[in-house]
């Protein structure tokens, strides 16, 4: 079993008790590109569920949240847009941003598991600097 990534229902999936962020996608999207989210998330620490459904950004990611245990969800519709919503923020999404690279995927990750620890958000250009990207 993966210790910090895991498809729901898959012979990888995270215990349902452990405390993890939840990433709901579109049925179209790549699990290559979830295990970018999922990287990003692993360099903070924290493991990242993820489930397939259909709807919007800011819908896949209210269910993503509502689900996770620490309360921080993410969803990523059909047309790449993604979305990181809170539990306390229920009026619309807390970020909303394009998902369309590898390096916007990972941000994504990283971002979401940083607000859920409470910790400061790392803007793009800094986790560019860190990657060793321009």
């Amino acid at each position: 079993m993966n210790a910090w990534f895991g498809r729901v229902g898959g012979r990888d999936a995270l215990p349902d008790n452990k405390p993890s962020i939840w990433l709901v996608t579109d049925p179209s999207f790549e699990e290559r590109d979830a295990r970018l989210v999922a990287s990003g998330c692993e360099e903070e620490g924290v493991p990242l569920a993820w489930d397939v459904k259909s709807g919007s950004s800011s819908e896949l990611a209210r269910m993503a949240c509502l689900r996770s245990r620490l309360e921080v969800g993410i969803g990523i519709d059909s047309g790449h847009r993604g979305a990181i919503a809170l539990v306390a923020v229920n009026d619309a999404p807390y970020i909303e941003r394009d998902a369309g690279t590898p390096a916007r995927l990972r941000w994504i990750g990283q971002a979401a598991a940083r607000m859920s620890k409470g910790q400061p958000i790392i803007n793009e250009t800094q986790r560019r600097g860190m990657d060793g990207h321009e």
